[in-house]
């Protein structure tokens, strides 16, 4: 008898889309049909409730709803309501929405709400048309809307920012005043925008980027770099994956393809991991940045985006020691050799990197830096092997660029002030938080987030 598919074997942006509309579903019959359930199981047997969520199962992910797989969710459900509720009770909310339309997704509009263009879908593209932002999320990580008079809201925005003449300067100042009218609206609940996660104990809720004192307090605080891992050790490559394409057997392999920076709050004692890895496995690709909160699982706190990482490392005048292409560092053995090790050039020289691996050490001491059971020399051969055709070139391409994005930090930066400052800038951008980061500088837009 075949498997039954559930929604635990779906893609996870499939699944992430039917959590988030049920997400939107439970918190409109809390506002809006001030629904009050007792607890998760009574979602379940409100049959409004239960049979819309089923019905989002059903069309998006093409499930049936699994009570073992699934009934994690209503409780998950249950418990951002309840929390919701607490923190802006039950305001004269007209929309509740995501975004409607997915290539290659069922559209799906939740009853009451708008047929048409959805609130969230209008901000991506007035986004991208007056200020080139590329995706709503580099401005804003809100996965669903709150909306009173979303007609009103719209022509008001689009008074007031609209962006006549298209230069750098119009676009700073329009889109400064674009996240002055969402926080105004945040504040009094015109318009909310919420970033959502799984609950799996309690419930709690960040007001982001809404106050005057929230900003205060973010630019007041300066986290610390602990610690580095990049490790550089070899591994042979096994028969399955030699089968899967990724080497020929016996070949070494690098041990981690990733890297990652260890950075401490001290304030709060939270600690952050940021992996830094490539964008795919399988071929050269140019980086990526992905912190997480020690502690919280597999729940990320979403990519910081690449170009404003640059623009951060500009801003302290470390940019130039970091070349951003993979086109950039060697993919072939021939071209990590020969080179003038003085002029510290990005295509070739092995002594070049046994040197930035050892100022890395230098700077922020031994104990705190991770290169596995080998030294910078090793690492640095075994990097050198492992662009053999045979085996894994674009790891040990993606490495180099790890290597040099840790030493443009460390090594650019030099102090531990200045190191631990940008690291405090890195974390913010990766959260959306912040009036001073993010796309021109101009800072993030404001968010509620339920975590």
């Amino acid at each position: 008898m075949a498997k039954t598919k559930t929604s635990k074997d779906l893609p996870e942006s499939t699944l992430t889309r039917m959590q988030e509309l049920g997400s939107a579903w439970v918190f409109k019959r809390a506002i809006q049909d001030n629904k009050g359930w007792q607890r998760w199981e009574h979602i379940k047997t409100d049959k409004k409730t239960f049979g819309e969520i089923q019905k989002v199962w059903k069309t998006i992910g093409k499930v049936e709803w699994n009570d073992k797989a699934d009934d994690p969710w209503l409780d998950s459900f249950y418990k951002q309501q309840k929390v919701l509720l607490r923190n802006i009770g039950r305001p004269n909310i007209t929309e509740f929405t995501r975004d409607g339309n997915i290539k290659g997704s069922p559209k799906y509009i939740l009853p009451g709400s708008n047929s048409g263009e959805t609130f969230m879908e209008w901000v991506e593209k007035y986004l991208k048309d007056e200020f080139k932002i590329g995706t709503k999320d580099n401005w804003n990580p809100a996965d669903i809307w709150l909306i009173r008079d979303e007609a009103k809201w719209k022509r008001k925005i689009i008074d007031c920012t609209k962006v006549t003449k298209k230069n750098k300067a119009t676009i700073i100042a329009n889109l400064t005043e674009f996240n002055t009218i969402f926080r105004a609206l945040f504040r009094t609940k015109q318009i909310i925008g919420i970033s959502l996660k799984k609950i799996g104990g309690s419930a709690s809720w960040k007001e982001v980027n809404v106050s005057a004192s929230y900003f205060k307090k973010l630019e007041s605080t300066t986290m610390e770099l602990t610690g580095v891992k990049c490790l550089l050790g070899t591994a042979s490559i096994t028969a399955k994956e030699a089968a899967e394409g990724k080497g020929v057997e016996d070949y070494n392999k690098i041990e981690t393809q990733d890297a990652w920076l260890f950075i401490k709050d001290n304030n709060t004692n939270i600690e952050y991991k940021v992996q830094i890895k490539g964008n795919t496995t399988s071929r050269k690709s140019n980086l990526k940045f992905e912190p997480t909160e020690v502690g919280k699982g597999a729940a990320r706190m979403g990519k910081a985006t690449r170009e404003y990482i640059f623009d951060l490392m500009k801003s302290y005048g470390i940019k130039r020691h970091f070349p951003e292409s993979a086109d950039s560092y060697p993919l072939i053995e021939s071209e990590f050799k020969g080179y003038d090790p003085q002029t510290l050039r990005m295509i070739g020289n092995q002594k070049a990197y046994v040197k930035m691996l050892t100022d890395i050490q230098r700077i922020m001491g031994k104990s705190n830096v991770d290169y596995g059971r080998v030294d910078p020399t090793t690492g640095v051969i075994n990097l050198a092997e492992v662009f053999s055709e045979d085996s894994q070139p674009w790891i040990a391409n993606m490495k180099l660029q790890e290597i040099r994005f840790i030493w443009a930090i460390v090594a650019g930066l030099r102090t531990k002030e200045k190191i631990n400052k940008f690291c405090t800038d890195l974390i913010y951008i990766a959260a959306k938080q912040g009036r001073r980061s993010g796309p021109y500088g101009t800072g993030y837009g404001p968010f509620g987030k339920i975590y």
